[in-house]
């Protein structure tokens, strides 16, 4: 068993840089000459993670695992391996670590950790709206299974936040779509993506100019009940936004829409959420396991 180790140990050297090897070859015979125990290893190692030493870091929490098998800082050390290799931008050696922790040790009350990983590495993926949405798709189904599988945990108002960035990213690429469909004059192909938008994203950024869209569409096609509808939700929610002023201009011509600021209310509109404007920036921070 030894042996192997020191084989893979060798092979791992090889692979460091330059600047790395020399410290590393004083380490070849660690496995045979090891005096501090498991917690003076994992402090160690964590002081590695501090000043930015990550392959000296890897090191001392596969001495963990090789002397102390069964500590519980054996179990930690692979969800701190996997937070090394998401820092080192290596994702799909954070998946297969997360991935492992999730099958050894499924009981475990840090393994909401190993399923904010895997998030993690797809979120950070996520291209602008004009590109492939598949990690963005990836990304929302990871962290909403963490927030149903594990309520009210530390990582829930971080999450919370991401998935807004997420509903966005997504709702502007569906706007993108429905507005390339209305310059083409195909306004039911539009309003699939634009009510997909209202249903499913209705707190993003994209919303007012969604809801001035399908008003658009609506009083194009007189349904002008529909029309009304839509504009009021606009007109409720966003009183002072340029869509509801556009969307206002636009069914000023229909008799039974009074001159009342407060036209909208007998159409009893929806109250949707407001975009909280603190989280709009691209925040692809990741927490780190305690």
């Amino acid at each position: 068993m030894k042996n192997s180790i020191l084989i893979l140990l060798s092979f791992f050297i090889i692979s460091c840089s330059s600047n790395d090897k020399d410290e590393l070859k004083n380490d070849q015979r660690f496995y045979n000459n090891n005096k501090l125990d498991d917690y003076q290893i994992f402090d160690k190692a964590n002081s590695f993670i501090t000043s930015n030493e990550y392959e000296l870091a890897l090191i001392e929490l596969d001495k963990i695992e090789f002397f102390y098998p069964s500590s519980p800082y054996a179990k930690k050390s692979i969800l701190v391996k996997a937070y090394i290799n998401f820092l080192n931008k290596d994702y799909e050696k954070t998946r297969a670590l997360a991935e492992m922790y999730k099958d050894y040790y499924p009981g475990s009350e840090d393994i909401i950790y190993a399923y904010y990983l895997e998030a993690m590495t797809y979120y950070v993926l996520i291209k602008k709206s004009e590109y492939s949405q598949k990690n963005t798709n990836l990304a929302l189904d990871k962290f909403n299974f963490i927030l149903n599988a594990y309520p009210n945990s530390r990582y829930e108002i971080d999450i919370l936040s991401k998935i807004k960035l997420i509903n966005n990213n997504l709702a502007l690429e569906k706007l993108n779509i429905a507005k390339f469909y209305f310059d083409k004059g195909n306004y039911n192909g539009s309003l699939i993506y634009l009510k997909d938008i209202f249903i499913n994203h209705n707190s993003s950024l994209s919303i007012e100019e969604t809801l001035f869209l399908i008003t658009k569409i609506h009083y194009s096609l007189n349904e002008y009940e529909l029309a009304k509808n839509y504009a009021s939700i606009l007109a409720y929610n966003f009183p002072k936004s340029e869509w509801y002023k556009k969307s206002y201009n636009l069914i000023n011509g229909i008799n039974d829409v009074s001159d009342d600021d407060k036209w909208y209310e007998k159409f009893n509109p929806i109250k949707i959420l407001i975009p909280d404007e603190e989280n709009n920036s691209n925040n692809s921070i990741i927490q780190s396991i305690e």
